[in-house]
């Protein structure tokens, strides 16, 4: 008996697992970059920067009012992002990287700004097949993004998924590196005016 015909099924299962693991190794590199972005805004992002400065204001304004940019259109609050992913796209397809491995990047990229919107907002907000992502943890649950605005807010940085944090996390990769940063280069991470502010008033109630 010839198995011709399932050499050729087991060939195209193979060709499969392998752009699927592109593709989600892609989404995962794509909230990683999410995190080394928001960590870099919130722990040392200064409002006199050039260029970036309002990108940190934003960022300081979302920590005092985390659903006030629901108000604004997708294009505000993600053109940016659609042009550094097809930069970051484009760039990675010039060094030869797998399609199914740029396109996820690429996409991860484009949405991270609509993922964390809807982390913010309320389940009767969504649609269905969203929160069922969201259930999933293909993109960020809005339980699992709380845990960033609460205290400290240093942890939990990136934005695109509930499965990079839990591992980073575990073996503290952002305070490890803003020692290395402390020690090599004497940079100390800013604190967050809304932290003082919540630290200020918790001292007044004690």
């Amino acid at each position: 008996m010839s198995l011709a015909p399932w050499e050729g099924l087991a060939g195209w299962l193979i060709v499969i697992a392998c752009i699927a693991a592109q593709f989600v190794a892609g989404w995962l590199v794509a909230d990683l970059g999410s995190g080394v972005i928001h960590w870099a805004q919130d722990r040392y992002g200064s409002p006199r920067w050039p260029l970036v400065g309002s990108i940190v204001r934003d960022t300081i304004r979302h920590h005092r009012k985390p659903r006030g940019f629901l108000s604004k259109g997708v294009l505000a609050r993600s053109g940016r992002m659609f042009g550094f992913a097809v930069a970051v796209g484009t760039a990675a397809l010039l060094i030869g990287a797998p399609i199914a491995f740029t396109a996820a990047l690429a996409l991860g990229i484009f949405v991270s700004n609509e993922v964390h919107a809807a982390a913010h907002a309320r389940p009767s907000e969504l649609p269905g097949w969203v929160r069922r992502l969201q259930r999933a943890g293909v993109v960020q649950s809005p339980l699992h993004h709380a845990a960033h605005h609460r205290a400290l807010k240093n942890v939990n940085f990136c934005t695109l998924t509930d499965w990079t944090n839990p591992v980073l996390e575990r073996v503290r990769f952002w305070r490890r590196l803003e020692a290395l940063i402390r020690l090599s280069r004497g940079i100390r991470t800013r604190r967050d005016p809304v932290v003082r502010r919540q630290q200020r008033r918790r001292w007044r109630s004690a």
